[in-house]
C-alpha cells in the first residue's frame, strides 16, 4: 500500500482519500430519466471497494439536451433522490461527483421531445434526424442551464461537477469545425468557437464558487481530418486552464463519426444490431449489417508509451 495512488489528493476544494476514480462512463440505468436502485447500488458498490471519488455519468443540463431514455436530466424532482445516493457514497468514505452535458444534435425527438439542436443546422445521420442551428438567445439560455445544473448538484449533495467538452456533444459540436459552420461570433476562428464554451465554464465556475470541484472532460484530437486536431485541442486545454477549472479528463473521439477513437479496437456490431429496435431503428439494423465496418472502422490500440514515442 506504498503506492502513490493510495495517498490523498485534492482538486480544487476537494480532498480525496486516494487517487482512483470511476470515470464518467455512461451507465443507462436511470429509466424514465430519474435516478433508480439500480444505479444506487452501483454508485454504493464503488464507494464500498474503496474508490476515492465515482462519477454518476452524462446527466443533461436540460431536456433538450437527453441522448438516452436512460440517462438523466438535471430537474428539482430528482434532487431528493440524487441527495440519498449521495449520503450513502459519502458514508462509505468516498466522494461523489456528476458529469453534466448537452447532447446538441446526438439525439432524436422521441427522446428530447423537441427537434434536436445543434451549433449548425444539418442532419445527423447517427440518429437520424435533421438538427436546427441554435439561435444566439438561446445559446445564452443554454449557459444559464448550465450554471442551474451546478447549483442542483450541490443541493444534491454532490462534491464535484465533471462538464463533458468532448466528443462530438455540444460544447464539442461548437469547437469542432466539422459541426460549427456558423458565421457569427460563435463559428469561424478557433477563438469564435471557443466562445460558447468560454460561456459555460465561466458560468459553472462562478456557480461552483469556493465549495465544488470542476472537472472538465475533453478532446485531444476528435479522430478524423475535418476535426479538431492536437494543435488547435491544445490551445481549448490552455483556455480552461486560464478559466480556472481543477483537472482535466483528455480524451478522443466523435461519437457520431469516430466512435472507436474513445475506446479503440471493433465495434461489436452485430450484438449492437441484436439488440436495436427492429421498428423504430430498421434502417440502422440493415446499415450495420452491409456496410457496418465502412461506418464504423476499427481503430488499433496503442500503448500509450508508442504514442509517447511517435
Amino acid at each position: 500500500m506504498e503506492s502513490q495512488i493510495f495517498t490523498p489528493c485534492q482538486i480544487g476544494p476537494m480532498t480525496l482519500r486516494n487517487r482512483s476514480i470511476r470515470s464518467a462512463a455512461f451507465e443507462n440505468m436511470c429509466h424514465g430519466n430519474k435516478p433508480t436502485q439500480e444505479l444506487f447500488d452501483y454508485h454504493t458498490a464503488v464507494a464500498k471497494g474503496g474508490i476515492g471519488m465515482t462519477t454518476i455519468a452524462y446527466a443533461a443540463v436540460n431536456r433538450s439536451g437527453v441522448s438516452f431514455d436512460g440517462q438523466l436530466y438535471m430537474r428539482e424532482e430528482i434532487i431528493p433522490d440524487l441527495k440519498k445516493l449521495t449520503d450513502a457514497i459519502h458514508a462509505e468514505g468516498a466522494k461523489a461527483s456528476i458529469q453534466i452535458g448537452h447532447c446538441g444534435n446526438m439525439t432524436h425527438f422521441y427522446t428530447c421531445k423537441c427537434m434536436p439542436v445543434g451549433a449548425s443546422t444539418g442532419f445527423n445521420l447517427y440518429s437520424p434526424t435533421f438538427v436546427r442551428k441554435l439561435k444566439e438567445q438561446e445559446i445564452y439560455d443554454l449557459v444559464k442551464d448550465f450554471g442551474k445544473a451546478v447549483n442542483l448538484a450541490r443541493e444534491a449533495g454532490f462534491d464535484c461537477v465533471e462538464v463533458h467538452a468532448g466528443h462530438g456533444y455540444l460544447i464539442s459540436q461548437f469547437l469542432s469545425p466539422y459541426t460549427n459552420h456558423r458565421r457569427d461570433k460563435f463559428g469561424g476562428s478557433l477563438e469564435n468557437r471557443m466562445r460558447f464554451m468560454q460561456l459555460v465554464m465561466k458560468e459553472v465556475m462562478k456557480e461552483a464558487k469556493d465549495d465544488m470541484a470542476v472537472v472538465v472532460k475533453v478532446n485531444m484530437y476528435d479522430g478524423f481530418k475535418s476535426g479538431m486536431q492536437e494543435e488547435e485541442c491544445i490551445k481549448v486545454v490552455q483556455e480552461l486552464e486560464r478559466l480556472g477549472v481543477h483537472a482535466l479528463v483528455l480524451t478522443a473521439g466523435f461519437v457520431s463519426k469516430a466512435p472507436m477513437v474513445v475506446m479503440a479496437g471493433a465495434m461489436p456490431l452485430k450484438t449492437m444490431a441484436y439488440y436495436m429496435n427492429p421498428w423504430r431503428y430498421w434502417w440502422l439494423k440493415l446499415g450495420l449489417k452491409f456496410v457496418g465496418r465502412l461506418m464504423v472502422p476499427t481503430v488499433p490500440y496503442k500503448d500509450l508509451n508508442v504514442l509517447e514515442k511517435q
